[in-house]
């Protein structure tokens, strides 16, 4: 029989959305037979690297104690299981399973996020790892290049032990890509995740029900829908990147999480129920 292990980290002091995402995936992990666990302010991955915090969910790149587990699952504390969610190991992957976020080519296309967060920067670090790793980052239908997101990924330990043995340091990878001056984003976790993974590992695209993300959309898109609802129709995990979503009631975060947008949008602040 498999064991497996749900894996969530954070700095500081649990939110209340936090809190409500660990007791929902602890109950999750109960009920799928898996085991659970929570580091609050573990510093491992933060030793290696000067962004502390940062590259911590991928401390079972790390921590061989990661390894007594056949998958282990890392999950951000902004997402939450849908009510009747399937088990998730019981997925078939490869070294990795993760999911795109389908909308942000187009997204980044239209408007730049956090300053520096667009499709010009996303070309030059595609460019940029090209020249270094030798690596060419996948494309989408539209020739947008894809956004592998970070706040899910399924590791078996095959592909946990490649990540040990292939992947550059994280630190290796921050002073690397600093050296392109496209911003900050593009230097840390989640983009070092994904030009390490499509080098290195052979990994598997998972459904986008896996991770659904709900998001405000800013910019010209925003105009005649300010809410993306990636929500499919079977979400299983939907990771709520709402503004403030991190105190919502565990009644909202559940709305949004299992129901129509029609239920919940009126349950968010007036400016954005349109």
């Amino acid at each position: 029989m498999s064991k497996n292990l749900i894996y969530q980290v954070w700095a500081g002091d649990l939110r209340a959305g936090c809190k409500h995402s660990e007791k929902l995936f602890r109950a999750y992990a109960e009920r799928i037979g898996a085991d659970y666990r929570l580091d609050i302010d573990p510093d491992i991955a933060g030793k290696t690297c000067d962004v502390p915090m940062y590259f911590e969910w991928l401390n079972p790149m790390i921590d061989d104690s990661f390894l007594e587990y056949d998958k282990v699952l890392v999950v951000d504390m902004d997402v939450f299981p849908a009510i009747n969610a399937d088990n998730i190991f019981e997925e078939d992957v490869k070294d990795v399973g993760i999911c795109t976020e389908p909308f942000q080519g187009v997204y980044r296309e239209s408007v730049t996020i956090g300053g520096h967060i667009n499709k010009i920067n996303d070309e030059r670090w595609a460019a940029y790892c090209k020249s270094v790793y030798q690596v060419d980052l996948p494309r989408d239908y539209l020739d947008h290049l894809k956004v592998y997101n970070a706040g899910m990924v399924l590791f078996t330990k095959e592909g946990l032990i490649k990540c040990k043995e292939k992947f550059t340091s994280f630190q290796r990878y921050i002073n690397t890509i600093r050296g392109a001056n496209i911003g900050r984003f593009y230097t840390v976790d989640q983009n070092y995740f994904h030009a390490m993974m499509c080098k290195h590992l052979d990994y598997t695209e998972l459904s986008n029900d896996w991770n659904c993300y709900v998001h405000y959309i800013r910019g010209p898109l925003g105009d005649e829908e300010p809410i993306h609802d990636g929500r499919g129709d079977f979400p299983q995990f939907v990771h709520i990147q709402l503004s403030g979503a991190d105190y919502f009631s565990d009644s909202t975060l559940d709305s949004i999480t299992n129901d129509p947008i029609t239920t919940w949008r009126p349950l968010l602040s007036p400016e954005i129920r349109k």
